[in-house]
């Protein structure tokens, strides 16, 4: 309970940055009181009970850790960020009230956020010498500088205009993109389409957030491009097996001389047998469930129990300690359950890679192998979605007006992304630390809710 509680419940414990993802709680909390607009005397209690809660689990658990890994600082320890970040909104309501939802409450957690990681990343002073204090106390107290500064930053943002302008930077009055908007989109399509948080679901809640009109010839040009852009993070990161893969295929002749042979002794053709086999199931159940998957599309509330349901899954999947088939035993029944659960990754909020990374190894097949073969089957299920939007859209392509600029910024950012993306989930799927993961569906179905209530 200890490690849980001080890791923000395993955020600190995600393999690249954890105290950025330690961050991301107390500025999407602050960001959901305002936009569901909150006083600001009820957003400053709660920003104060963060605080006071992080920085009681900072100091009284730290110390266990340091003990336990012999470090200053263990890198799992995040209730400090937790804390600072807290710090950074406690008295934005009060200082700012006039123009403080100026630009936008997102504009503005999103300003906070990147401030505080600048300034406890930089560490400027007397940050470092707080560092020294013993035990928890020099973890704690120099992120709680760090929030102070950010805090003092963002309220000049604030009073200065600043925020308004990147407001109106991020979309135009008539939901048009530009480069900025195009660069956010980028990535988040590119995290959100490899980690198993459901990219279809972030961006029907984006669309809503920022008034995107998503059957605009903009995005659908824009969708196309950041599609293609997350199809080259994989040709990237999985480059190595892609190549091993083509090889065994192209030189199947040596592994025998019938069809039967060759599936039973190649691994690259029983691969290939179960990925068509996995998509096509996929999709006739595409077609045959249509109208279902489209009318779940723009629905928020049927969105945040998907998200419930693919958080529930990561857990159960993670307590299947044992899971050893190797390619050979990889049968076509097995290929047909990875279809189906990516046939269910269709709805929104269903996450297409944590549905088939989870059906995979539910079934047995080995972390390795259940992580790569969804990733294959990845690469159709992308450009297939993307083939049937254009003949589907043809004539509205056609006449989208869409900058080169904005195409390159979206599609470079996404691939950019998809790469740091793909090689979180390499490892958290494989150390079965999934459930990192459902905590965050949980946590954001949760706020789409309360939003509904509003």
């Amino acid at each position: 309970m200890k490690r849980l509680l001080t890791s923000c419940f395993g955020l600190g414990r995600l393999p690249i940055a954890p105290g950025t993802y330690g961050s991301v709680p107390s500025a999407m909390v602050f960001a959901l009181l305002g936009y569901l607009c909150a006083s600001a005397t009820v957003i400053s209690i709660v920003m104060v009970v963060l605080a006071l809660a992080g920085s009681v689990v900072c100091v009284k658990f730290a110390p266990v850790l340091i003990a336990a890994t012999g470090k200053k600082d263990p890198r799992e320890v995040v209730a400090d960020e937790f804390a600072g970040q807290s710090v950074t909104f406690l008295l934005i309501p009060f200082l700012a009230q006039s123009t403080v939802w100026s630009g936008g409450i997102w504009i503005i957690a999103l300003l906070g956020f990147f401030l505080f990681r600048l300034f406890d990343i930089a560490k400027p002073w007397p940050i470092r010498k707080l560092e020294k204090l013993p035990e928890g106390w020099g973890i704690l107290a120099d992120d709680l500088l760090a929030g102070v500064y950010a805090g003092i930053a963002l309220l000049l943002c604030i009073k200065t205009g600043l925020t308004a302008k990147m407001g109106d930077c991020l979309v135009c009055c008539d939901g048009a993109l530009n480069i900025f908007s195009a660069t956010i989109l980028g990535a988040v399509q590119g995290l959100t389409e490899f980690l198993p948080v459901s990219s279809s679901g972030h961006l029907v809640l984006f669309e809503k957030i920022f008034g995107l009109k998503s059957e605009s010839p903009q995005m659908l040009l824009f969708d196309l491009a950041v599609h293609l852009g997350t199809v080259a993070s994989i040709l990237i990161v999985f480059w190595k097996s892609i190549m091993v893969f083509l090889k065994n295929l192209i030189s199947f002749r040596k592994y025998g001389s019938t069809p039967i042979e060759i599936y039973r002794r190649n691994p690259s053709f029983r691969l290939m047998i179960m990925a068509i086999t996995a998509t096509v199931v996929t999709g006739v159940l595409g077609i045959i469930f249509k109208d279902r998957f489209e009318a779940a599309f723009g629905n928020l509330r049927t969105i945040a129990f998907m998200w419930i349901i693919t958080g529930t899954f990561l857990i159960i999947t993670d307590l299947r300690k044992k899971s050893r088939m190797g390619l050979r035993q990889f049968g076509i029944a097995a290929a047909v359950v990875i279809g189906l659960a990516q046939a269910v990754a269709i709805m929104p909020g269903i996450s297409r890679s944590g549905a088939t990374i989870c059906a995979g190894i539910l079934v047995g097949l080995h972390r390795r192998w259940a992580v790569e073969f969804s990733f294959l089957l990845a690469i159709p299920a992308i450009m297939g979605a993307a083939v049937v939007e254009s003949i589907k859209n043809f004539s509205v392509l056609s006449s989208g007006d869409l900058s080169i600029g904005m195409v390159l910024a979206g599609l470079i950012t996404a691939a950019l992304t998809g790469i740091i993306a793909l090689k979180i989930l390499m490892k958290t799927a494989r150390k079965a630390e999934l459930k990192l993961f459902a905590f965050y569906c949980y946590v954001l179905a949760g706020f789409v809710l309360l939003y509904l209530l509003k």
